[in-house]
């Protein structure tokens, strides 16, 4: 079967991942311009600001498992990602094919940072190997040139000078500094011993100095040359979880756990003094995980999932937000987009987010008084737009929550019980739950409980408000009006349980898919089926669907595949484009037409991704 190739013309990434108690590490392209980092199996190499429309974005999913550590050749031309298998790829970033380079197995064990010699044939991978925590290879080859030997526990971070003679320095879980000579490289010195773990070393640029960071709180700078320690100092009152260099070396920043970010100017002999601070806050989940010094820009990444942007002097010059899990629901809200999710690294509280659709920046819903306050506690389930504007959410704090326009929490209300899915049409708001109910919604509050004759899977209003269907277990859905009175309408013809449904524009046809991988086309007025046979083109579940104002329907697979069927095509029973392969990690999760030509979709890798029709 041939059908024509949806086009991806812009990619929204994921953040990085985020765990308590651990280190984010994040990496910038040589020049300073790009950001690179991953989460899950995707790596991500994005712009820093948007230039010249939205931020730009190279997606690189061909790990089998989750990818733990990232870098750039010193060239720009590849990169290096290893994951928690062990396994390091290199592979062309300056070529739209992504061509692989090697791959190969540096240990057993989740490789947790990588870092490039200068002249680009050398790569050292350091992590959580049983017996070998580290190892050095030839990039192209993969022949071994030493191995990473002195520590008892696995290793966090490692460094390659920059400027001969090569120099390679690790930290470790069992506090050590080593220090490493070649090539072949092999163990020279313990260059010094924390307390704790140790989080991140880097050489300056120039390869005179470098540095430790741990959770005992200690900024150490050491000899780039012999390795030995210079200076020491406690600069912070918390875990210390990363540093890095400014471009001439001058310069170098770190990030605590105390909410902070220091700028520290390094002079002869390693000596460190303070220049310039930047606090984010008193609460936990302004904790600073991760930071990159790229270019003038100075970025620090928080616990809830903020990017922050400083200036030299360390003042905040703006701060991104997006996702970092699964993105579940999605909506259009006159020109933007609204996307939901949740965070779990603090606690799982809902995400909702606004993008702005020209730049790919996202602004956050607030509470009334700026905090996070007053927002879902759990996983956002499904979000809609309301006519007025108003956007409505439910989440698995058992909840219906009705959103300002402007991105400001207004009414919670409690459903006592657990929602299942949620649909929306121009004032009114359908819910159903795991007790077998429905309930409606036209304000703030709920209308009316209407008891249900299957369990409920999924449900839709129609744009009119004139109709409410139910899509069951039972394979059946459900009619009802606007009050929930049922229409004596039980559709019946999938062969499995409903998993979607959505109504056309004009509020007269409805759209439903179902585990069968099967798309059905009814008739609102007595329930027959207009269009059947479209199946055998999904080859797991139909997860959701949506429809253009021109007619045309798009449906997205738990296959990862996305099929939009035009209204001349789904007269003749097949799709007139697709795109496969397009969210890792377990498909497509929600869709939404930005316009008539131009589609978008999430997963579960949290990315969001556009596609001209």
């Amino acid at each position: 079967m041939s059908y024509k190739a949806l086009e991806i013309v812009d990619v929204i990434p994921c953040l990085p991942n985020l765990a308590r108690g651990s280190a984010t590490p994040l990496k910038a392209s040589p020049d300073g311009k790009k950001l690179c980092y991953a989460l899950g199996r995707t790596v991500v190499i994005r712009d820093i600001v948007p230039v010249n429309g939205m931020i730009k974005a190279q997606l690189y999913t061909q790990h089998q498992y989750e990818v733990t550590a990232v870098a750039m050749a010193p060239s720009g031309c590849y990169m290096a990602t290893g994951d928690k298998n062990g396994t390091l790829r290199i592979w062309a970033c300056d070529n739209p094919e992504q061509i692989l380079k090697l791959e190969t197995v540096m240990f057993g064990g989740a490789i947790l940072d990588i870092a490039w010699s200068a002249d680009n044939q050398r790569v050292v991978a350091v992590g959580d190997g049983r017996e070998i925590f580290g190892k050095v290879i030839m990039w192209d080859s993969g022949n071994s040139v030493g191995e990473i030997g002195g520590h008892a526990k696995k290793v966090n971070s490692c460094a390659f000078k920059q400027t001969r003679p090569f120099r390679i320095c690790t930290g470790g879980e069992d506090g050590k500094v080593n220090f490493f000579e070649g090539p072949p490289f092999k163990f020279k010195s313990i260059s010094s011993t924390h307390t704790n773990f140790v989080n991140t070393v880097r050489f300056d640029p120039q390869g005179k100095y470098f540095f430790s960071v741990s959770n005992d709180m200690m900024l150490k700078t050491y000899d780039g040359k012999d390795g030995s320690l210079l200076k020491e100092c406690k600069p912070h009152s918390g875990t210390i979880y990363g540093g890095c260099w400014s471009g001439d070396g001058s310069k170098l920043m770190t990030c605590s756990a105390d909410k902070s970010v220091k700028v520290f100017a390094v002079a002869d002999g390693g000596e460190t003094s303070e220049v310039a601070t930047y606090s984010f806050g008193k609460t936990a989940d302004c904790m600073q995980v991760g930071c990159v010094w790229a270019g003038s820009t100075l970025l620090s990444y928080s616990l809830n999932g903020a990017l922050s942007l400083l200036s030299e002097g360390a003042e905040l010059v703006s701060t991104q937000f997006g996702h970092n899990r699964p993105i579940t629901s999605m909506a259009m809200s006159g020109d933007k987009l609204i996307s939901g999710s949740h965070e779990d690294a603090m606690s799982p509280g809902g995400v909702i987010r606004e993008w702005d659709l020209t730049t790919g920046l996202a602004k956050p819903f607030k509470g009334a008084d700026g905090s996070q306050k007053g927002g879902h506690t759990s996983m956002v389930i499904k979000l809609a737009v309301r006519k007025s504007g108003e956007v409505v959410t439910i989440g698995r704090d058992d909840s219906l929550l009705v959103s300002s326009a402007d991105g400001i929490y207004g009414s919670k209300v409690p459903l006592d019980a657990a929602p299942v899915d949620m649909g929306c049409g121009s004032a009114l708001v359908a819910i159903v739950t795991n007790t077998k109910e429905l309930k409606l919604a036209t304000g703030a509050a709920i209308d009316a409980t209407v008891p249900l004759d299957a369990p409920p899977t999924c449900v839709a209003v129609a744009p009119n408000d004139s109709a409410v269907a139910v899509g069951a277990e039972d394979n059946a859905i459900y009619m009802y009006d606007s009050k929930g009175a049922s229409k004596g309408l039980k559709l019946e013809r999938h062969r499995d349980t409903v998993s979607c449904v959505a109504f056309s524009p004009d509020s007269s046809q409805l759209a439903s898919g179902c585990a069968n991988k099967e798309l059905i086309i009814w008739s609102v007025a007595d329930g027959t089926p207009l269009i059947t046979g479209l199946s055998g083109y999904h080859t797991t579940r139909i997860a959701c669907l949506t429809w253009a104002s021109d007619g045309s329907v798009a449906t997205g697979g738990v296959d990862s595949t996305i099929f939009v069927w035009t209204p001349e095509t789904l007269k003749d029973k097949k799709p007139g484009f697709t795109a496969k392969l397009t969210h890792t990690g377990g498909g497509v999760t929600a869709l939404a037409f930005v316009n008539d030509k131009l589609l978008a979709s999430s997963g579960q890798d949290a990315c969001i991704k556009f596609w001209k029709i």
